[in-house]
């Protein structure tokens, strides 16, 4: 893999035959998480439910998560289903665990302001999968963090730690 995409390798992902056999077609792909699998990374994809009303969307908690290998998208070494899991009991999936957008994106007015976001911060996953494959400091660390920190939902945040604490309680701060 000569240039990590990983907005590519999540889209490639939400193709596949697992992710069309195997999670529920209404969850939609959250925020994913980069991590250590040997010599190379893996790339958590947790899926959740919304619901558009009227003036904002309700977001349902975390269901599931895929771990995939990122030079290796087709490999699947994890799939969890979260009310099944012990840490995870007592989350009431039929209620919202928050509504986008929250208040961090009050300023960002229009769709296309909200997915230059996502684009820059899937630009900063890139370079971040980039620095560490090719054993260099990650630059953009802070830039990161500051637009993590921001376009992360409020109401998923306790989830996304139960995922890998170290990675989103690194890169999302003032939650």
């Amino acid at each position: 893999m000569s240039e990590i995409n990983i907005l590519q390798i999540v889209k490639q992902f939400n193709r596949s035959d697992f992710r069309r056999s195997s999670i529920p077609m209404g969850l939609v792909s959250g925020w994913p998480c980069i991590r250590k699998s040997g010599k190379t990374l893996a790339l958590t994809i947790p899926y959740f439910s919304r619901t558009p009303g009227k003036d904002k969307t309700a977001i349902y908690p975390i269901y599931c998560s895929a771990t995939i290998l990122i030079n290796n998208p087709d490999r699947l070494i994890d799939f969890t289903v979260y009310p099944y899991q012990t840490e995870w009991k007592g989350i009431d999936y039929t209620k919202p665990a928050g509504y986008f957008k929250h208040k961090a994106l009050e300023e960002v007015r229009t769709r296309e302001e909200y997915e230059a976001l996502r684009g820059q911060l899937y630009d900063y996953y890139d370079a971040m999968a980039a620095s560490i494959l090719a054993n260099k400091p990650f630059e953009r660390e802070q830039e990161m963090i500051r637009l993590f920190s921001k376009l992360m939902e409020p109401g998923h945040f306790p989830q996304y730690l139960k995922i890998n604490k170290k990675f989103y309680g690194y890169f999302c701060q003032d939650i």
